[in-house]
């Protein structure tokens, strides 16, 4: 019988297990969770995951409810959910892993005798590769920023990198970030699922609070890319316009104190345009955050009066590329 860790896959069936990725401090297994949801006839299997980075919980919790939903009478395929794939991240709730300070999103492909991170990002890609036909890779904001539902493709010029595009035009978002890997943007999970010749696409939501409307968009997603591919009864959506952008300009505070946003999420800035403002305590302006390019679609922004150290993230304005239809 075909096993994900330790989860069996079984026609027509529902399970759960885990897969062992190392041990803490005391000993104790750090072991993965896994649902597995087989549907009654073959088809592909979809590997859905969340918090890679700790701290972003929207996409654990909209897996687990998928799941929960999921009637598995109507399922072609097999869903694979790896709700928290982070456990030291998701325990600290932090964006990197408390045992190594590394951004396991930085890690891929990672090293069987590297650090905790570099392990872990091993086990993973070698996991995914013997499992999956297809991911989806869940992220938000964190605690600390806000993003609006938009997706991120890697197509690198490959077969999976242009299937990876097509699936993300079928998702229900309008908005595709087609990365080229900007500066501190490699050795990401996609980017590795997709060299190993399995289209990877990650959606983006949410941030702070997990919201109602943040686990639809989450759920949306799966979703429509399950009726893409032939596993759920159904037309997925294909946008009549995309916005594609790319070329992802991160922003960093060069003062500390409280940010102040001057626009929202989803907005598109020019260059110059005010993005937002750190104030001191005292309510002076110390520093003014401006757009540095036109048509910049701003993709992540600081939460209202959130405290900041100096040289935070607290932006990425992310320049259109082009209004395209959908292949």
């Amino acid at each position: 019988m075909k096993l994900v860790g330790t989860a069996e896959v079984r026609r027509g069936q529902k399970t759960t297990g885990s897969i062992r990725a190392g041990s803490d401090t005391d000993g104790s297994p750090f072991e993965i969770p896994v649902l597995v949801a087989a549907g009654a006839e073959e088809g592909p299997t979809l590997w859905v995951q969340g918090c890679i980075h700790g701290e972003e919980f929207g996409g654990a919790a909209s897996i687990i409810r998928f799941f929960q939903e999921l009637d598995v009478a109507t399922l072609k395929g097999t869903f694979v959910g790896v709700p928290v794939t982070n456990l030291p991240s998701f325990k600290a709730r932090h964006r990197n892993s408390p045992l190594d300070g590394v951004n396991l999103n930085r890690a891929f492909p990672g090293d069987p005798k590297g650090t905790y991170s570099q392990r872990l990002a091993h086990i993973l890609l070698n996991t995914v590769t013997e499992t999956a036909d297809y991911v989806l890779d869940f992220h938000s904001g964190g605690i600390g920023c806000e993003v609006p539902f938009y997706l991120i493709v890697k197509p690198g010029g490959t077969e999976a990198g242009e299937k990876s595009m097509w699936l993300a035009e079928r998702m229900g978002a309008d908005v595709i970030w087609r990365s080229a890997e900007e500066a501190g943007t490699g050795g990401t999970g996609t980017a590795n699922f997709v060299h190993s010749g399995i289209p990877a696409v990650t959606v983006e939501c949410g941030g702070g609070n997990v919201t109602e409307e943040h686990e639809r968009f989450y759920k949306y997603s799966i979703e429509n890319a399950m009726k893409a591919l032939g596993m759920l009864e159904g037309e997925a959506p294909v946008q009549e316009k995309l916005t594609v952008i790319n070329n992802a300009d991160f922003i960093f505070n060069k003062k500390g104190g409280l940010f102040v946003p001057a626009c929202k999420v989803g907005d598109v800035l020019n260059k110059g345009d005010l993005i937002g403002s750190i104030i001191d305590l005292y309510g002076d302006v110390q520093e003014e955050i401006r757009c540095r390019a036109d048509r910049s679609y701003i993709a992540a922004i600081g939460h209202r009066y959130w405290p900041t150290d100096p040289g935070e993230l607290i932006a990425e304005a992310i320049p259109e590329e082009a209004l395209a239809a959908a292949e």
